[in-house]
């Protein structure tokens, strides 16, 4: 199987108050042999997610720099796509199911590679469900 993991499954994972035992179960049951791709983006919003840990006061800069490690554990392969065309793809996702284009990257990402989409995020999973694409129960 492929999948798809968002920033709110991958925070989930990774972020000590807000480990989830089922994320850690789906990912420990992921063998090697099958792929976990992210969007560029997702190194944008896990630094973001990280800054407001550190905004909020949650954890000290030391603790934020340790989960940095806990990303390349998950053995998460980039895609690449971008330009014009990825653009409008985006664009009518974001139209079709009124996302954001941060989540329609996610979407359009388990759409092309045909991938589960592991997110927290109950919004972007109504959208997949609507859209034909399967996601994590």
């Amino acid at each position: 199987m492929v999948y798809v993991f968002d920033s709110s499954f991958v925070g989930a994972l990774i972020i000590p108050d807000e480990k989830n035992p089922k994320t850690r179960e789906i990912r420990a049951s992921i063998r090697e042999d099958e792929d976990i791709f992210v969007p560029r983006l997702l190194w944008y919003e896990m630094t973001n997610l990280f800054m407001n840990l550190l905004r909020r006061r949650r954890y000290s800069e030391n603790e934020v720099m340790n989960l940095f490690p806990l990303l390349t554990a998950i053995r998460l392969t980039e895609d690449p796509e971008t330009g014009i065309e990825y653009s409008k793809k985006l664009l009518r996702l974001c139209s079709n199911y009124n996302l954001s284009s941060y989540d329609a990257v996610y979407l359009e990402l388990a759409e092309r590679k045909r991938a589960m989409l592991c997110t927290m995020d109950e919004k972007l999973r109504a959208a997949a469900k609507k859209h034909g694409v399967a996601v994590l129960k």
